[in-house]
């Protein structure tokens, strides 16, 4: 069974029993977005009743189910609990979660045994990575300083709300008991709290430290997970899977990365700098931010790297990893993502 059909089969079954439909609603396509995550991303087209004197409960013209995607740091599936979590407590654009569940697969089918799925809001927009480097200067910019914003806001739960009050960096997973998401230790390295020795070489505060403070973050903040209309305002933020506990300004630093650092071949120094403030002076306008960020922002961009090596690393070694490693370097090539009934 592919995991396109499985997809189906839990969107049809699953709707039908969340919406108290008197049958499952028809599907008419099934295809994966040509950015995706780690997780098998589906956007399931719904046949939907043009009849308006029909007393049946509204039934939405699209869904995105999303089979897996464990996070990097615990190894769970952690995005549904996160999003009703972000959205209960924010007005960030996050897609509202509609149910959640699980399926047993062999592991022979492309999906691990009792693999966790969820049905998400579809939110429209067009992927802000795929336009990037064709918008106009200004308009990039504006852009550059919504997110900042966003990401801004994000963390300034931490400020404003005690359930986002951490003590520590950490994972999160699903509690056993209640089901509900709690602060973990990390089960891999984590570039704030490296070994003693790299530890005392950094100049900047790392975990434990005072001017360390911990922040929920999403994990992957970068174009390729913002949806974006035509004149530029963000409609959604998404892929929030490997979302966890960090410093904020290292969360900062490597998000930097993503929206500026690595368009050396596109943008001019100039440009680029021009991009760097926009993103920070959103940042700073709904969040904390340190006069001796700058200064910091380097070494912090370096412990990045160097996690994200470690990382890559440790998912290669297992056979689900590499296929996770390869579907996204073929999406990234422009391979064929799409899929049909």
């Amino acid at each position: 069974m592919k995991p396109s059909t499985v997809a189906e089969q839990i969107t049809a079954t699953a709707l039908e029993s969340t919406l108290d439909l008197e049958s499952s609603p028809p599907i008419q396509s099934c295809s994966r977005p040509a950015a995706g995550s780690v997780a098998e991303t589906f956007v399931v087209a719904l046949e939907t009743s043009s009849d308006e004197n029909r007393q049946v409960p509204a039934v939405p013209e699209r869904v995105v189910c999303k089979l897996g995607g464990a996070s990097v740091w615990t190894g769970e599936v952690i995005e549904p609990l996160v999003l009703e979590w972000v959205s209960k407590s924010s007005s960030l654009p996050v897609p509202a979660v509609i149910v959640t569940g699980s399926v047993d697969i062999d592991e022979d089918q492309g999906l691990a045994r009792n693999d966790r799925w969820a049905l998400y809001e579809f939110r429209r927009g067009q992927n802000a990575g795929k336009i990037y480097h064709c918008l106009a200067s200004d308009d990039r910019r504006q852009l550059v300083a919504r997110a900042g914003t966003l990401l801004g806001r994000l963390h300034s739960l931490s400020e404003r709300d005690p359930q986002f009050a951490f003590d520590r960096v950490g994972g999160l997973a699903r509690d056993s008991d209640s089901g509900a998401l709690e602060l973990t230790e990390l089960e891999c390295w984590h570039a704030l709290d490296p070994p003693t020795g790299l530890r005392s070489a950094l100049p900047v505060p790392l975990a434990g430290d005072d001017g360390c403070r911990p922040v929920l973050t999403h994990g992957d903040f970068q174009p390729s997970n913002l949806l974006v209309t035509p004149t530029g305002e963000i409609t959604a933020i998404l892929d929030w899977g490997n979302a966890h506990v960090t410093h904020a300004e290292y969360a900062l630093a490597r998000a930097e990365v993503r929206f500026v650092d690595l368009h050396t071949r596109r943008f001019s120094r100039a440009e680029r700098e021009r991009l760097r403030t926009a993103f920070r002076r959103g940042y700073a306008a709904r969040a904390t931010l340190s006069s001796n960020f700058d200064e910091r922002a380097l070494s912090y961009k370096l412990l990045w790297a160097l996690q994200s090596g470690a990382n890559y690393t440790r998912i290669a070694r297992s056979a689900r990893g590499r296929q996770q490693l390869w579907r996204q370097c073929q999406r990234l090539l422009g391979g064929d993502t799409t899929a049909t009934p």
